[in-house]
């Protein structure tokens, strides 16, 4: 199965260090991001939240972040699967540490910020 080129730009396999560029959902709320949706789950009665353009796919429990959020680490990152807009606030998480040549970083312009596209307008109006 082919890789996106989105997806091959949020990992490096280089070296055995496997390193992954996540999106902090913090970031999201912090800079009321307009692509943040919440939506209520009527089976579970459970809010999630989520990013319109994908930037990231998965929906996180709103209850369970802001427990996480509370302690010492916060809640993390979710991996990038789409292009990071520049309101949003990336990172660079390495999977394994270990010592030795297998685990030197062989890719060092991966830490560099990702080349961001423009926020797209949001007017729902336009699509009417």
């Amino acid at each position: 199965m082919a890789q996106t080129a989105a997806v091959q730009a949020a990992e490096c396999r280089q070296c055995c260090a496997f390193c992954d560029r996540v999106l902090l959902p913090s970031g999201c709320i912090e800079s009321a991001c307009p692509y943040l949706y919440l939506y209520d789950d009527e089976r579970s009665g459970r809010r999630f939240m989520g990013c319109l353009n994908k930037v990231f796919r998965v929906e996180i429990d709103v209850e369970l972040f802001r427990e996480a959020e509370r302690t010492r680490h916060g809640f993390g990152g979710v991996k990038l699967t789409g292009t990071p807009l520049p309101r949003c606030r990336t990172a660079v998480e390495r999977a394994y540490h270990g010592g030795g040549d297998a685990f030197e970083c062989v890719n060092p312009g991966f830490f560099d910020e990702p080349v961001s596209e423009p926020a797209p307008e949001f007017d729902l109006r336009d699509r009417l």
